[in-house]
């Protein structure tokens, strides 16, 4: 595993740097919307100063995704990927569904490590 660069917590949002990759944790019972993503990249673009990266979500919480949000994406040149990461199957069931909706390679995993490892391909 390569070494965490920063971590930075934002109001319902934790976020974990690691060369080329972030982790997102959203917080329990957020309905994450278009404001969360501007807040989001905005961050990003400072830590990896506009290189790739690519965006792995750790659904541990119980929250609600906008899938509209997909659509601010497709203009977002550096990121090359999201990977959404749970052992709850209601969880990977949204995040399949979701799926539909990305304009960016988009995969999901049972384990980190997985998700981790995909990154590294499209790096």
């Amino acid at each position: 595993m390569t070494e965490r660069i920063k971590t930075i917590e934002l109001i319902d949002v934790n976020l974990e740097f690691y060369d080329g990759m972030v982790i997102s944790e959203v917080k329990d019972d957020v309905v994450f919307e278009i404001e969360h993503v501007e807040q989001i990249l905005k961050v990003c673009n400072e830590v990896y100063e506009g290189a790739d990266f690519v965006y792995i979500s750790d659904r541990k919480n119980n929250y609600n995704v906008n899938p509209t949000i997909y659509f601010e994406l497709k203009d977002v040149k550096s990121l090359l990927g999201i990977a959404i990461v749970s052992q709850r199957y209601e969880a990977l069931k949204v995040a399949d569904f979701e799926k539909q909706f990305s304009p960016v390679p988009f995969d999901i995993f049972s384990h980190m490590e997985e998700a981790r490892a995909w990154a590294k391909t499209l790096l």
